[in-house]
């Protein structure tokens, strides 16, 4: 896998002077939405969220046209082939890991580009790890020199599109793994009529009524409730040929994401963040895309009914959500497991006596002078899973587990569990105790074991 390009280096600085020239006039802070966050969406509780005049909204209403006018072209020759673009760094790199481990072990061929803030985030040795498993690291730091407006994780996901060597990225979060091999969606008819596929989220926009007339999509203000559903940008598949201004975008609303169009788009209520400045993007600019039909369908923890429990979220109950596959039409069938609660990670898991870990820590929580000082969830009494993980038991409820199987050929938590062996016990995570430790529930809950002995694998029953 090649180096981004000089190419989208320079324009990138052609991008934040453009930015830069067209900055929000007022900033808008991040609030608890009006009502509560699961209240009934009505047009008068919209608008009457943010303090916004008209004239303010004129005003921005004339940045953005000016920033979309001034969108470059798309890069001819700076990107090449498919592949996948992740995120990890401090803690999110060991649940990237898990995620890996997912992706290979499916069957997955594509080339895996791992992307952190900077060198300080990688974990020792790490880097040569990825690489016996076809991946890469990436720092962004190495291709945008002024790394300070970007004071929010969810500010990263742009640059790591923009800068992916890759011409068509499926972009996951560290904690969304595939179910099933993914390589075949970007042959989706969905995908190829369009470019552009993003996953929704479980609720409906709450997005501010000037967020039309601002972003270009309306020329008045709106006085009805949005009817469209956000997205869940745990994964989105992107074609930058087709979609590359769109892009360029929705990197201008993530560089002024936490002081303006976060909230702008969401108005403090459910996914505060990056995760709907790309459909924002996709409609100022009238582009074709698509929004998968199915809507996720919540993935519940085991407590022994066969129904589970969960954290709770807005419709139903929780542990993570499954996101269809959108080559299969009106089938429903899982892609993508998205890690709600409890992340998988062997330590997170199975450790008892967890100390301080800088390594756990982003750049940024460094800089806080956060600490990590955490109890596996084996030993967390206070824990969602720790009976199951006291009594070596599945997380996941057993009638939730076979819609995750794709007609009966997998056992998804039984591999994930195997992936997390080799986390624990082989490469950059291991931990004598911890590997020991998921050795055992291997054992209780599924029977199986899989020893991994220098990057080897042997099934011991």
């Amino acid at each position: 896998m090649r180096e981004p390009s000089s190419q989208i280096v320079e324009q990138w600085l052609e991008l934040q002077l453009l930015f830069k020239a067209h900055p929000p006039n007022l900033v808008v802070e991040r609030l608890d939405f009006r009502g509560g966050r699961n209240a009934k969406l009505t047009p008068e509780l919209l608008a009457g969220y943010l303090d916004m005049t008209l004239e303010q909204a004129s005003y921005m209403r004339e940045e953005h046209a000016s920033v979309v006018q001034g969108l470059p072209d798309y890069p001819q020759k700076a990107f090449t082939g498919r592949g996948i673009a992740m995120i990890g760094g401090g803690r999110y790199s060991e649940f990237l890991a898990t995620t890996l481990g997912m992706i290979r072990l499916i069957g997955s061929r594509l080339p895996v580009e791992v992307w952190m803030k900077d060198r300080s985030e990688e974990k020792a040795a790490w880097c040569d790890d990825l690489l016996t498993q076809g991946a890469v690291c990436r720092f962004i730091s190495d291709y945008i020199a002024d790394m300070s407006v970007f004071t929010h994780y969810y500010q990263l996901k742009v640059p790591v599109l923009l800068f992916s060597t890759f011409a068509e990225v499926l972009y996951l979060d560290s904690d969304s793994m595939p179910v099933v091999n993914p390589d075949a969606v970007f042959d989706a008819p969905l995908y190829i009529a369009t470019g552009a596929v993003l996953w929704p989220d479980f609720w409906r926009s709450s997005e501010s009524p000037y967020t039309p007339f601002i972003t270009g999509r309306d020329s008045v203000k709106a006085t009805a409730v949005p009817g469209f559903q956000t997205v869940e940008a745990g994964q989105m598949l992107w074609n930058k040929e087709k979609h590359w201004k769109g892009l360029c975008l929705s990197a201008y609303y993530n560089y002024f994401g936490p002081d303006y169009f976060y909230t702008l788009f969401t108005q403090g209520s459910h996914g505060w963040g990056d995760k709907d400045t790309f459909p924002t993007a996709l409609r100022a600019l009238g582009a074709n895309w698509t929004l998968v039909a199915h809507h996720p369908q919540a993935q519940k923890y085991n407590d022994g009914t066969g129904t589970g429990h969960g954290v709770k979220i807005v419709q139903g109950t929780g542990a993570a959500m499954m996101q269809a596959d959108p080559a299969r039409g009106e089938e429903f069938r899982s892609l993508f497991l998205h890690i709600i609660a409890v992340k998988l990670s062997p330590r997170r898991l199975l450790c008892t006596e967890c100390v301080e870990d800088a390594s756990a820590l982003s750049a940024q929580e460094r800089l806080e002078g956060k600490r990590v000082v955490f109890k596996g969830s084996i030993v967390d009494e206070g824990s969602t899973i720790h009976p199951q993980m006291r009594d070596g038991k599945r997380l996941f409820a057993t009638k939730v587990e076979d819609e995750l199987n794709d007609l009966g050929k997998l056992d998804t938590e039984k591999d994930i569990w195997r992936v997390m062996e080799r986390v624990a016990c082989v490469g950059a995570f291991s931990e004598e105790e911890t590997c020991n430790r998921t050795r055992t529930h291997l054992e209780k809950a599924f029977g199986e074991v899989t020893r991994w002995d220098g990057g080897s694998e042997r099934r011991c029953r």
